[in-house]
């Protein structure tokens, strides 16, 4: 879908917002699961049980819930 953009102003148009606005979610959803592999991978290391992984994602998913 496209849509054409009429500006009167120098404001930012609904299709820019659109586009930054998409822009920031794919970098935040990048961001978020960069940290999850990491997380994982650390789990890993340390020989975790498989409950012990699924925990502790759990409590990664928890905190970052409460900062939102």
């Amino acid at each position: 879908m496209h849509v054409n953009s009429i500006k009167l102003t120098t404001e930012i148009s609904d299709p820019e917002f659109v586009a930054i606005s998409l822009q920031a979610r794919k970098a935040e959803r990048a961001n978020l699961l960069g940290l999850l592999r990491t997380r994982i991978s650390l789990l890993k290391t340390e020989t975790s049980t498989p409950d012990e992984i699924y925990a502790a994602i759990d409590a990664w998913i928890d905190n970052r819930e409460l900062s939102l």
